[in-house]
């Protein structure tokens, strides 16, 4: 698979229903407007009200002659289908408004078409939206937390419902057992062929490390394959590192799984995974998950050890990023694993997590910078915290330790950012630009409140 592709299908075929406002058929003009949005792989069909019932095997509804009130805005209403207005000039007309008004107080779903680019960003955006319809994740934590168990359980459960995904939960034995089940020699195929394809080199870690690393690339990608999962949440800290002794970790591997095409992120934390998930239908771009900060700004990049980093350096720092609309991103003292298209580098970098962990590995590359998207859903996957920024600058120094990688976001306000802020871990992705995209899946189609 090609560097940066996806596994979850963006553009599938959708089927759609026309049907009139009024007694006379859609016309010539109108079915040649609504073919111009479809692809040659959908399907459409002229119904009659009759057809347009709860659970009709339809994507979206194409409503041509409206012309004021109609009962059609009931018939869609209690479809739950969503619907446009269309006219063979694709464009917004005032007769449209009163059928609009009385969709939108009815509870229906109208999508925005004002314009035909307007069209096309709603048709792309109900694609995606049966993309994530049946998509899978899977989270593999220890399992030895009652509380995370319990809230894993519960927004598994709101993800389902609210969003159609369904999400899988492992343990990180079950991780570990399929890795010590894979031989030496299957282990060091798969790590020569990250050092011909994606690693500039044998990096800081000795062949053992890196075999085990193998190891557990090879058992996370099984558990993806088998179940169709678009990506992985191990836990890494508490399932491998904060055990007696401590594990190897897999967090190099998530490089060469982010090149297969798979979501990934750290910590078991699938509200981040699910986010990815969202972002890839939406904006189209591969999205990694960091750490943000309101810290590490100037006073802690003169620094010549992250052990001189005092109270009031913090403070200072934090200070900055109210002032000049910045947020840190850092994670792993590297920047994220991110996807080929965030990094400078062609490859990758496998670095030991000095000073923080000795004998950990975490994999390096550099961000590219521009424009971002930040996000994250809330733990019921009823709201999400959205924004848009300008990655514009970047940090580095060994002798920094655990922040030795960082790259600053300029947001459009950080006191709204912070009075919004959901978490310590933001999914960020390149801004592909396809905004109306992405939140027309989110706030219209999906009913994911904007928080």
């Amino acid at each position: 698979m090609p560097p940066n592709s996806h596994r979850l299908e963006l553009d599938p075929a959708i089927h759609a229903a026309v049907i009139s406002a009024t007694d006379s058929p859609p016309s010539r003009g109108h079915l040649d407007a609504v073919r111009v949005c479809l692809a040659p792989a959908d399907t459409m069909d002229v119904v009659d009200a009759a057809a347009l019932q709860p659970g009709a095997p339809f994507d979206v509804v194409f409503v041509t002659g409206a012309c004021g009130p109609t009962p059609r805005a009931d018939t869609l209403c209690r479809a739950g289908l969503p619907a446009l207005c269309l006219d063979p000039h694709r464009g917004y007309h005032p007769y449209h408004a009163a059928f609009y008004h009385d969709l939108k107080r009815g509870g229906g779903t109208a999508l925005p078409a004002e314009m035909p680019e307007s069209i096309d960003r709603s048709v792309r955006a109900v694609r995606r939206f049966r993309a994530l319809r049946g998509a899978k994740l899977i989270v593999a934590d220890p399992g030895n937390d009652e509380h995370r168990n319990e809230q894993i359980r519960l927004f598994t459960a709101a993800a389902r419902k609210a969003l159609g995904v369904e999400i899988l939960v492992r343990t990180t034995d079950e991780l570990k057992e399929r890795a010590a089940g894979i031989g030496d020699a299957d282990a060091k195929t798969e790590l020569s062929r990250w050092h011909a394809e994606l690693l500039d080199g044998p990096g800081e870690m000795d062949e053992a490390h890196m075999v085990q690393v193998a190891r557990l690339y090879l058992a996370q990608r099984a558990m993806l394959e088998e179940t169709g999962a678009a990506g992985i949440t191990p836990h890494d800290i508490k399932g491998f590192l904060l055990v007696d002794p401590p594990e190897v970790m897999p967090n190099v591997s998530y490089g060469p799984l982010v090149c297969d095409g798979y979501l990934v992120c750290e910590e078991a934390d699938i509200e981040a995974l699910t986010t990815e998930l969202l972002l890839v239908a939406g904006l189209g771009t591969h999205p990694t998950m960091s750490n943000i900060y309101f810290l590490f700004r100037d006073q802690f990049g003169i620094l010549a050890t992250h052990d001189e980093y005092t109270h009031e350096m913090e403070l200072a720092d934090t200070r900055q990023c109210f002032d000049d609309n910045h947020v840190t991103v850092s994670h792993f003292s590297t920047s994220g694993v991110l996807p080929p298209d965030m990094m400078e580098e062609s490859r990758y970098t496998v670095r030991e997590a000095l000073p923080a962990w000795p004998g950990q590995s975490m994999i390096a590359s550099t961000p590219k910078l521009g424009p971002v998207a930040l996000a994250r859903l809330n733990d019921d996957a009823a709201g999400i915290h959205l924004e848009y920024g300008e990655a514009d600058g970047l940090g580095f120094g060994d002798h920094l330790g655990w922040y030795r990688g960082r790259w600053f976001v300029r947001l459009p306000s950080t006191d709204d950012f912070a009075d919004r802020c959901l978490h310590q871990h933001y999914v960020i992705a390149r801004d592909s630009g396809e905004h109306e995209v992405l939140e027309t899946l989110l706030y219209t189609l999906l009913g994911v409140t904007r928080l």
